[in-house]
């Protein structure tokens, strides 16, 4: 249902009539507020409808549209199901002064009972609404590789970090950390030096290399590398090499078509496949924790401290 100059109460009209029209809600999860921009809705929809398949949420997609306009205006599209699949959702499209109250015209579109998950693609510095998406939400997911200056974005999260923030970069190198952490099993050895060839403008690297100072206690040099990928949701990372104090190495390396390929002194060569997730299966893998993410904090805390050694060097 497509409402042209509208209101919130108009649309909440609109989504108890269709879900009646359906008989019903079944139980929501969760709410879900997606700030993004017209040309990228379309891949927040296949995103969307993916993680509802594991998390059914009332969807509200903001779309600040335009913003010089002086008459505040909403238009809005409501819909269960069909091509959001599980998902009850509200697509809002915000001109002018609209676009700047944006938890005045979420908040009485939101589910009760459930918790909130703001998510954006998009800057919200830049629109002004950093402090409207954190000021109603129990978690915030950012894409900081989604930036114009990634790894400074990332860093303006860690300075303003508030529990319940996370980063799909973060998500993107989950399997990573498993595979590495795997690899440990049995060493004994303390790591003397850490090697992680990667695209050194990469958040997950710079992700990486905090996660493994965190665990490790030993600061690794990242080697800028152009890294072919075969899914822009990969981490940019090509292999991260390891020396232990007896001199012996370990090296986790992934190659363009996925194989991962892990040497290990005395040991053979182990493959495994490590193919790019879609952006919808990082979403729904974020949305599987709604508690405050400590890892990453403390993982931020050292990327944070990493960042401002590196800055004044």
């Amino acid at each position: 249902m497509h409402l042209k100059d509208t209101t919130t109460g108009d649309i909440m009209k609109a989504l108890s009539a269709i879900l009646h029209e359906v008989g019903g809600t079944s139980g929501l999860a969760l709410n879900l507020v997606a700030l993004t921009t017209e040309d990228e809705r379309e891949e927040v929809e296949r995103a969307a409808s993916v993680a509802a398949q594991e998390h059914p949420y009332r969807l509200i997609m903001a779309i600040p549209r335009d913003l010089d306009a002086t008459e505040p205006r909403i238009d809005a599209e409501v819909t269960v199901g069909e091509r959001l699949g599980s998902a009850e959702a509200i697509i809002l499209r915000l001109d002018g002064p609209a676009a700047a109250h944006l938890t005045s015209i979420v908040l009485p579109m939101l589910a009760s009972d459930v918790p909130v998950v703001t998510w954006w693609l998009l800057d919200p510095v830049r629109y002004g609404l950093e402090h409207e998406l954190r000021s109603f939400a129990d978690r915030r997911i950012t894409y900081s590789a989604r930036a114009a200056d990634p790894v400074q974005s990332l860093y303006r999260r860690a300075e303003t970090y508030a529990a319940g923030d996370t980063d799909i970069c973060w998500t993107r190198i989950s399997l990573w950390r498993s595979l590495i952490a795997s690899a440990f099993d049995g060493v004994t050895q303390a790591v003397e030096t850490i090697t992680i060839k990667a695209d050194d403008d990469d958040p997950s690297a710079q992700l990486m290399a905090a996660w493994l100072q965190t665990r490790l206690g030993v600061a690794p040099s990242i080697v800028d590398t152009e890294v072919e990928r075969n899914s822009e949701h990969l981490p940019a990372i090509a292999s991260v090499a390891f020396t232990m104090a007896g001199g012996e190495t370990m090296e986790v390396e992934r190659t363009a078509d996925g194989t991962t390929i892990l040497r290990q002194a005395g040991m053979p060569k182990r493959r495994q496949t490590l193919q790019g997730r879609t952006l919808g299966q990082l979403l729904a893998e974020e949305l599987r924790h709604i508690d405050p993410d400590t890892a990453y904090r403390r993982v931020l805390d050292t990327f944070q401290e990493r960042y401002a050694l590196e800055s004044a060097a």
